[in-house]
């Protein structure tokens, strides 16, 4: 390990100039700013959502909403996921294949089939799973609503994000927000405050933007030229459909210890402990986003060729200046929390959600350690080693399950809090020092950079 600390140094450093070199590009400043915004605002208002969920629902209501929320997103990493980081990891090699056409129907045809098709389903078990699951009787049909419209919007705000479109993004995507909160507040202060009114509200604000975000989506794409005959899925298989389980993986390390606390203790635990891991999160998820929206498009073009050593270098020199900059920042951020997380906490949602300083502490350092990872993640779409980041996830879930499961059991809410931080700090160390972890893909790449500019 000591030997690696000055080539860990040399890599921080050198991500550190990489990123000050892609700030100074003019264009780069003026995206940054566009960026900032769009994650600011989105922050903003999504607190301002946070308070009248949590005051509005209590700690019962909010976490029977969060879990649904938390499901939907399970449906779309297995269903929509393949297709779709497909589609954005490939962008410009179909429009430089001319394959853009054929590519966006396919995509668009099975939004449509599994959209429509999980709401049918949603709709007809409704009642069902209320019965078996404890929760409302019409939770899991806003549920389907909400999946119905939703992705389509997240589709149209990737696609500008993977265009470089900042601007259009960023209108989009706080107007979107805004009306959400606008609806969710309008119809639990004036109707019915249940978790199924405010997913159904949630519902009717997607159904808007899919109306605004899909039609000219789909326009675009019968705008281009047919293309040669090609054939599409390879990349499905060979990178999407291991996202896809990458993404589920994911889902499981982020939301097992919720789900552990619903079926060991209760559901108003389970909002207690959602509404503090969101504010915990706060300056992680910021940095993340921002460095991941600003970089990962930059990154995808520079090393748009998996055989281009010196396109990969370039695309990993970008990706490391995003990782040098959360870590320093969020390290900070750890002190502030264990000084004023309790009254953050209160201020961001009411009294009735106050958890003790060891807990938000606690919590606090796993966001952070769960930041980075997901900023590593990064390299290995770059360098299409997918396969390599499964296996990786893969073992940082059975870590999450196994750990929690017993922590939560010994020492309820604050051992979901410690065991997700003991099994993402695990998961860490596997992701960088493994084997073909990131130390090894960013040095080969390197040096074979380096080979190929000598030759």
């Amino acid at each position: 390990m000591t030997e690696m600390q000055p080539l860990l140094l040399g890599w921080t450093r050198r991500g550190t100039l990489a990123l000050r070199r892609v700030t100074s590009e003019r264009r780069l400043r003026a995206e940054l700013g566009w960026v900032v915004a769009n994650n600011l605002g989105e922050f903003c208002i999504g607190f301002v959502l946070l308070k009248v969920l949590t005051n509005l629902l209590g700690k019962q209501g909010f976490g029977e909403f969060k879990l649904a929320e938390t499901a939907i997103l399970f449906v779309a990493s297995v269903l929509l996921s393949p297709i779709h980081e497909s589609y954005l990891r490939d962008y410009y090699g179909v429009l430089d294949r001319g394959q853009g056409r054929r590519f966006g129907l396919l995509l668009v045809r099975w939004y449509a089939v599994v959209t429509v098709g999980f709401a049918a389903l949603a709709a007809l078990l409704s009642v069902r799973f209320a019965q078996w699951f404890d929760m409302g009787r019409w939770t899991t049909l806003a549920a389907g609503l909400v999946f119905l419209f939703l992705p389509w919007r997240i589709l149209r705000q990737d696609i500008l994000n993977i265009r470089r479109e900042r601007r259009p993004q960023m209108l989009q995507n706080v107007a979107y927000l805004t009306l959400q909160v606008a609806m969710i507040w309008g119809v639990l202060s004036v109707w019915n405050a249940t978790p199924s009114a405010a997913l159904l509200a949630y519902a009717g604000a997607a159904a808007i933007f899919a109306c605004v975000c899909g039609v000219p989506l789909v326009r675009e794409v019968l705008r281009l030229p047919i293309g040669p005959p090609t054939r599409l899925m390879p990349i499905v298989w060979s990178f999407g459909i291991p996202y896809a389980a990458l993404l589920v993986l994911q889902w499981t390390q982020g939301v097992t210890d919720r789900y552990l606390l619903k079926a060991m203790i209760d559901t108003q635990t389970v909002g207690l402990y959602v509404a503090a891991y969101q504010v915990c999160g706060i300056p992680y998820l910021l940095l993340l986003k921002v460095c991941h929206n600003l970089l990962r498009p930059i990154a995808y073009e520079r090393g748009r060729d998996p055989q281009d050593a010196r396109g990969l270098w370039r695309a990993d020199r970008v990706l490391l200046g995003g990782v040098a900059v959360q870590a320093v920042l969020g390290a900070g951020m750890l002190v502030f929390y264990a000084i004023a997380g309790q009254r953050l906490l209160v201020l961001l949602t009411s009294p009735q959600f106050l958890l003790p300083t060891t807990t938000i502490v606690a919590l606090t350092a796993s966001r952070f350690v769960q930041s980075m990872t997901q900023s590593l993640e990064s390299i290995f779409a770059v360098h299409h080693r997918m396969v390599n980041m499964l296996g990786f996830r893969f073992v940082g879930a059975v870590f999450t399950v196994a750990i929690c499961w017993y922590a939560v059991r010994w020492y309820g809410i604050f051992g979901a809090a410690a065991g997700t931080l003991v099994a993402y700090t695990a998961y860490f160390l596997c992701l960088v020092l493994g084997p073909s972890g990131c130390i090894w893909l960013v040095m080969r790449a390197r040096r074979d950079a380096r080979e190929a500019q000598g030759a």
